[in-house]
């Protein structure tokens, strides 16, 4: 790993911690912004081929609702069933949306969060994943909304140890 201050690093050492801080920050909403509009764009591709209309719009409700932990999805999800009932008034494409909706949650958990978050963020995907259980076991529902933040900064303040005693 570089020093802190030589060229491959990634924050100059000269960066107060607080600052580094609030870097990592913006780069997390960042990454959840980026999270929430991939959501969107994968409900409203699966709206559409499901022909539930207005498709763009709730997509866009998904995409918004994604930034509520857990009752998110479904408070997206809501209007889509509730119009797939109403529009079809059949149980398959009742039963797709809600198919829909566990494949975004299964590509956020799996995929956008950790390789996105991640990258925004320098942490390993495996880690975050990891982060979300470490921190919900420890904090409960405040952990896991932190817990991609806090493991973060935890490697922050690691990083700044190490350099300041090696």
């Amino acid at each position: 790993m570089p020093k802190a201050n030589s060229p491959g690093s990634r924050v100059p050492e000269s960066l107060p911690w607080w600052r580094e801080v609030g870097l990592l920050l913006i780069q997390f909403v960042q990454g959840q912004l980026l999270v929430a509009c991939l959501n969107g764009l994968v409900a409203w591709g699966g709206f559409s081929l499901l022909g539930i209309r207005p498709a763009l719009w709730l997509g866009a409700g998904v995409g918004l609702t994604s930034f509520i932990p857990y009752a998110g999805p479904v408070l997206g999800f809501l209007p889509a069933l509730i119009l797939a009932w109403t529009s079809f008034h059949d149980l398959r494409i009742v039963a797709a949306v809600v198919g829909l909706g566990l494949l975004i949650q299964i590509l956020e958990v799996l995929v956008f969060q950790p390789y996105i978050l991640g990258s925004k963020l320098k942490v390993h995907p495996l880690l975050v994943m990891v982060s979300f259980v470490f921190w919900g076991a420890l904090l409960g529902f405040v952990g896991v909304l932190l817990a991609v933040p806090l493991t973060a900064l935890m490697q922050v303040l690691w990083r700044r140890f190490r350099t300041r005693w090696s």
